[in-house]
């Protein structure tokens, strides 16, 4: 089906185990989750690509008698409006200086999970695009001078998607394990919390439907 609009981006940062940190300042917030929508922040584009590729028809008696495929290996490439500067370097597995307060990259990089909210051309149907374990990379700074228009830089983020990090998640009907999974939420067996617990590794989504985007001690963009 067709979708349009970009509702919403929503972030956590797993433990090598594929669990949840829920934690102000080891985690993105202290039930574990980031919503990026604040006060001038959002995404501009989220594009995912490479989730399948063309197959490789094997000949035979001259015909085309099978076709192999690859791997899925999804990339994505996110372009954000003021997202929240603590979280961007979080994303990217920088870590802040005792000495300076300064951020500096560091390796290995953490397992962002996340799941990317569009909607049905109508508005009226959500659709998820989940992932359990992306490595995130900043690979520019851009910076130029005002003049009589304000010279404005968006941050761009490039992510590399891995594995899942628990053996029993994103299974498909044959038990195999991909790394991409996509919901519609007018799907027969659709369930919002189960979504989330198995994208954001045992992620409780809350009863009043609405999901955390605290920051802790976040004062900029």
């Amino acid at each position: 089906m067709s979708k349009h609009n970009i509702v919403k981006a929503t972030f956590a940062l797993l433990d090598d185990n594929g669990d949840l940190i829920k934690d102000a300042t080891k985690g993105l917030s202290t039930d574990g989750v980031y919503v990026a929508d604040h006060n001038g922040e959002g995404f501009s584009q989220i594009n995912v690509t490479a989730i399948e590729a063309a197959g490789t028809p094997g000949w035979g008696n001259g015909q085309i008698k099978r076709v192999s495929y690859g791997k899925s290996m999804p990339t994505l490439a996110l372009t954000a409006l003021d997202l929240d500067f603590k979280i961007n370097q979080m994303l990217k597995g920088f870590t802040q200086s005792a000495t300076t307060g300064a951020w500096v990259r560091q390796l290995p990089k953490p397992h962002v999970a996340m799941i990317a909210e569009s909607q049905s051309l109508d508005g009226d149907i959500s659709i998820y695009e989940c992932f359990n374990n992306i490595e995130f990379v900043e690979e520019a700074s851009n910076n130029s001078t005002d003049t009589n228009t304000q010279a404005d830089y968006s941050t761009a983020l490039n992510g590399t998607v891995l594995a899942p990090l628990k053996p029993d998640i994103f299974l498909a009907a044959n038990g195999v394990q991909q790394p991409y999974m996509i919901s519609k939420s007018t799907d027969t067996g659709f369930d919002l919390a189960k979504l989330y617990a198995e994208v954001f590794g045992g992620y409780v989504y809350p009863t009043s439907g609405t999901t955390s985007s605290t920051t802790s001690g976040t004062t900029g963009h």
